[in-house]
């Protein structure tokens, strides 16, 4: 893994004048693996907002605090982002946020594991290559290992290679392939760092 560039500072949590930047980050980068429906941005934002968990997250902060990256976190407590109904109604009301949300009862999550899963790693364009991935994933194991977690997890899509292979750069090792997400979803590998 390559080092953080120094002035970058790696957070658990997500502050709470950061969190729309969080959600919008968040949306930006895994909106279209959310939900079953194409969603504007508009509403995917506010909904990532709402579902939000902040404590299930690590962030990267530039000095100034300007986010740079984020990592979702998924542990026995459950994910960064909180499957209720509430979020969806928050966004769309009443009627049309409980069929939005009657429709994620579609996705496969993965098994349950003692794993510390990733849920989902995200950085600005302008700071990918950086370094910024490594340092969340670098605290992500830190913090798995200092709560009794064997191994650190990625999902990643099979029919994505260069995202498999950087996985399996900084020492996941493949899993077998699953059927996760949606059901026209593309099998996914399960990447597993022994900690």
């Amino acid at each position: 893994m390559t080092a953080t560039p120094p002035d970058a500072r790696i957070l658990h949590g997500i502050p709470p004048d950061l969190r729309a930047a969080a959600a919008a980050l968040y949306w930006r980068h895994f909106g279209a693996q959310l939900l079953p429906v194409p969603t504007g941005a508009r509403h995917g934002v506010a909904l990532v907002r709402a579902a939000m968990r902040p404590g299930q997250a690590l962030v990267a902060l530039s000095p100034c605090g300007r986010l740079l990256g984020m990592a979702g976190l998924r542990d026995a407590q459950g994910g960064f982002l909180a499957p209720g109904i509430g979020a969806f109604v928050a966004v769309w009301g009443p009627t049309a946020g409980r069929l939005r949300h009657m429709a994620t009862g579609l996705y496969r999550p993965g098994a349950e594991t003692a794993d510390l899963v990733l849920d989902g790693v995200a950085v600005r364009p302008q700071w990918r290559r950086q370094g910024i991935a490594q340092a969340l994933i670098r605290t992500a194991a830190d913090h798995a290992r200092r709560r009794g977690h064997p191994a650190l997890r990625a999902e990643v899509e099979a029919g994505n290679p260069d995202a498999l292979a950087a996985w399996q750069a900084m020492g996941f090792l493949p899993q077998a392939r699953q059927r996760l997400g949606w059901p026209w979803s593309a099998p996914a590998h399960v990447l597993r760092l022994m900690l």
